[in-house]
């Protein structure tokens, strides 16, 4: 293992990655049954996040990257009753996720929308989550960082050292965002949720 580990891409290894996450999704979508195991493995993370970020039925967050199984607006509006906004640059993940979001019956409270993260406003969120996988990540949040709210907060779910901490492709969130906590989520492996807030 250490011989293949030294030749394997970091970068490489995430575009596999982020695929496979794509495709479970894409085949998960189409069972009942399925999406609710998929749902629980998200659960411990969010749970995590909805006390990193303290998120209450006050905030407006908006999620980027919600794919075709948008778990973490399900998991907050149920947890939360927060109104949720959604978007997602793929047209065929927004069709699935508002035919998921209607079956829950959470269109009240969960808004999927087709969009690009690169232009969205943003001017109405005071919490804005970042999907690990998305692409054009650095763009992504050098635009968050000049069009957020003052008072909003962000949290980026993002690869991490095996002691949890910031990777060095990462060390760019400190000079645009003021870091205030990250949290190591365990049972995702080297995944953390860094929450961010405006500089």
């Amino acid at each position: 293992m250490e011989k293949i580990s030294v030749k394997l891409d970091a970068h490489k290894l995430k575009k596999i990655n982020d695929l496979m996450f794509i495709l479970v999704e894409k085949f998960t979508v189409n069972f009942d049954k399925l999406i609710t195991v998929y749902l629980d493995f998200y659960k411990p993370m969010l749970e995590n996040e909805i006390a990193l970020a303290n998120i209450s039925n006050e905030d407006k967050i908006l999620h980027i990257g919600g794919g075709y199984i948008p778990a973490t607006p399900i998991y907050i509006v149920k947890k939360t009753d927060a109104d949720v906004t959604t978007i997602d640059k793929d047209l065929k993940s927004v069709e699935k996720a508002k035919i998921l979001i209607s079956k829950l019956k959470l269109l009240n409270k969960i808004h999927v929308i087709h969009a690009n993260a690169l232009d969205f406003p943003l001017d109405e969120f005071n919490l804005i989550i970042l999907s690990l996988g998305i692409k054009s990540y650095d763009e992504v949040l050098t635009y968050i960082s000049k069009n957020m709210r003052s008072d909003a907060r962000l949290i980026v779910r993002t690869n991490s050292s095996i002691g949890g901490n910031l990777l060095e492709k990462d060390f760019f969130l400190k000079n645009i965002f003021k870091l205030e906590r990250i949290v190591h989520q365990k049972k995702n492996g080297l995944l953390i949720s860094v929450l961010l807030s405006k500089k």
